[in-house]
């Protein structure tokens, strides 16, 4: 008798617990879902907006490579997502090919080899052709995808968790 009311009280408790988890869960996963929208909505913003407006100011400049800007969004999302990618190198590496391509493009009349674009990419933070902006750009870049990539795996694992 007493290990059958042990059973029940034990069942009962249970289900309880799994009753009252539901409502964690589902309050969870809706402000996953919430943050990882709005989040996504903001990052689409913004790479509309810079296609919209880097043309109109920079012309060909911009045309030219508008790729490079769309594969760094693209790495951006996958950090987001959580791919094992290095946020600072990166972008490092983004304004480093950007400073090879740009260079290229101003001087066609140079036949440049592709050590010379190496070696120019690998010196852009020592010359700082686009001043502050790379600089201040990973700051803020990393500050907010670190935040959010931490928050977003937080509300996951914290689902899990309950």
């Amino acid at each position: 008798m007493e290990e059958n009311l042990a059973n029940r009280s034990h069942a009962e408790l249970e289900t309880a617990l799994r009753d009252s988890s539901r409502v964690l869960q589902a309050m969870l996963a809706t402000q996953l879902r919430s943050f990882d929208d709005h989040f996504q909505h903001l990052l689409n913003d913004s790479e509309r907006t810079l296609q919209a407006t880097f043309p109109g100011a920079f012309g060909e400049l911009y045309t030219q490579n508008a790729r490079a800007f769309r594969d760094l969004y693209s790495e951006l999302r996958l950090y987001y997502r959580g791919a094992n990618l290095h946020l600072e190198e990166t972008l490092a590496e983004f304004w480093a090919r950007l400073l090879e391509r740009l260079f290229k493009q101003l001087h066609p009349q140079l036949l440049l080899p592709d050590d010379y674009l190496d070696c120019l990419g690998k010196q852009a933070e020592a010359l700082r052709p686009f001043g502050e902006a790379p600089r201040e750009l990973r700051l803020r870049a990393t500050r907010a995808f670190v935040a959010a990539r931490s928050f977003v795996q937080g509300l996951g694992v914290a689902s899990d968790v309950v």
